[in-house]
Order: structure tokens, then C-alpha cells, then sequence
């Protein structure tokens, strides 16, 4: 399904959040900032499960991918998605210029889905029954964005269409000042370096490798009521409800360090 982004209405609270929204997109410099923004703002305009991030050469198919996820995303899921030669996220982006670089909203619920029910199934098989992509459209060479609102609570409408029309130059700063944070190497985020603590992010560890609570307390030399205290505060400090979101929120954030495990 494609959508004309010309013809939605926003009524009055939405261009108060929408405004707020891009204030905010503003001041996103870092890792942290952009995941905070991308699950709080962003959210609030189109709810999604992931949002796949894709930097690079857009028309040569050299990207780099950034997913950034409240969950815990399968180690399978990521490989489907962004597999060089047969991923998700090329086929996404060739679909997208096959369209003319406009929003582009996918659905298993039906719509005009002609030569693209194969990509459909295969997100669906993914877990995206619903999906909205755009890109920048303006900028050549290596300094391209893409993006893939994956997971979305509905079927994608011109609405949504719409509103990432007006995010997407917003969206591609936000992204492209993090990444040049990054590569300056001043990406140091104080908040995140300094939220958990050495026993947290070891509890951390090994709930993202599978073992119970039992079985970290005994790997730890700590009880089992110790390690389940260790994960309330963790979730408590990543405002987040389960253990697959804190294990999801830690590696986005890149909270575990090798270094910080041992």
C-alpha cells in the first residue's frame, strides 16, 4: 500500500505533540538521547515494537543498521532483517524506490498489496504484521538514512504516512548527530555509564544468556531473592516492565561491557 501524504489532518493536540516532538528531536546527540526520543516521542505519534535504522549509501545498498527495540530482539529476527543479500531491510529499501521514495505502508490485513505479498508473508513471519518505511529521498552518497517502523499497533494509514513525512528530516539529523558523535569519539553518555551498577549489569549478563534466577545467584555466589532484588532496581532504573525489555533497553544502550561481566 502506498499513501499520499498530502491529505491528513492534525487536529490541534497533535500539533502541540508534534511540535514538542521535534523540539525534542533537537536536542538528540547521543546514543541514549535518540532511544529515549525514538521510544518516547516517536512512539507517541506511530506505536511500534522496533525501529530499524539504516545509515549509508541508500542507492548502492552500503548501510550500516541501528535497531533500537524496547524488547529483547531475536538473534534470528536480526539476521532476516538486515542479511546483505536477501534481508528485510534491502528488499525494504528497494521497494521504497521502486515506489518513488514516498512513505510505504505494508500490512498482512490486505490493501493493494500487488508484488509485494512475498516481503509482506516474510515480515509477517518476523513478527511485523504491520509496517511503515521512509528514507530521506534528498540526500546521495554515504550520508543517507532509511528507517522501518516495524511492529506498528494498526493497520498503517495516510495518517501515519503523513506524519513520517514531516519526522523524516528530523528523524535523519537526529540519527546522523549521534553517528558523528560517535565517530569523534565523544559519545560518552554519563547518564548510562554511571545508572547500573557492576552486579547489576553481571545479573544483566546472564538473564540475556538464558540462566534463572537460581542459576545466577549460583554462578554469582548470591541468593536467588539478591539476584530477583538486582533486577527490580534494574528495571526500575531503565523504566521498563520485564527482563527481555531491560535485556532489549541494555544492549541498544550498550550497557554491558565485556569488561564490566568478568
Amino acid at each position: 500500500m502506498t499513501a499520499n501524504p498530502s491529505f491528513a489532518r492534525l487536529n490541534a493536540s497533535d500539533l502541540e505533540h508534534l511540535l514538542m516532538t521535534l523540539e525534542r528531536a533537537l536536542e538528540v546527540q547521543t546514543r541514549a538521547q535518540f532511544f529515549l526520543w525514538a521510544q518516547g516521542a516517536l512512539q507517541g505519534f506511530i506505536a511500534h515494537e522496533s525501529l530499524w535504522c539504516a545509515h549509508g549509501d541508500i542507492d548502492r545498498m552500503q548501510l550500516r543498521v541501528e535497531c533500537f527495540s524496547n524488547g529483547l530482539t531475536s538473534e534470528r529476527v536480526q539476521a532476516q532483517v538486515t542479511d546483505r543479500t536477501d534481508g528485510l531491510l534491502p528488499r525494504l529499501v528497494d521497494d521504497w524506490i521502486r515506489g518513488g521514495r514516498i512513505p510505504r505502508l505494508l500490512s498482512s490485513e490486505g490493501g493493494d498489496q500487488v508484488g509485494r505479498r512475498q516481503l509482506i508473508s516474510d515480515l509477517k513471519h518476523c513478527g511485523f504484521d504491520h509496517v511503515a518505511v521512509h528514507g530521506v529521498r534528498e540526500v546521495q552518497g554515504d550520508h543517507g538514512s532509511f528507517f522501518v517502523l516495524a511492529g506498528l499497533d494498526h493497520v498503517p494509514n495516510e495518517r501515519d504516512a503523513y506524519l513520517l513525512e514531516l519526522l523524516m528530516p528530523h528523524m535523519h539529523l537526529a540519527l546522523h548527530r549521534m553517528r558523528m558523535r560517535e565517530a569523534t569519539g565523544n559519545a560518552v553518555d554519563v547518564v548510562p555509564v554511571t545508572l547500573l551498577s557492576k552486579r547489576e549489569i553481571q545479573v544483566l549478563h546472564w538473564v540475556k544468556n538464558g540462566k534463572t534466577n537460581m542459576e545466577i545467584g549460583q554462578i554469582l555466589g548470591i541468593s536467588p531473592p539478591t539476584v530477583k532484588n538486582h533486577l527490580q532496581k534494574v528495571m526500575r532504573k531503565l523504566n521498563v516492565n520485564n527482563r527481555a525489555q531491560a535485556v532489549g533497553k541494555c544492549a541498544t544502550l550498550r550497557l554491558i561491557a565485556h569488561s564490566d561481566v568478568n
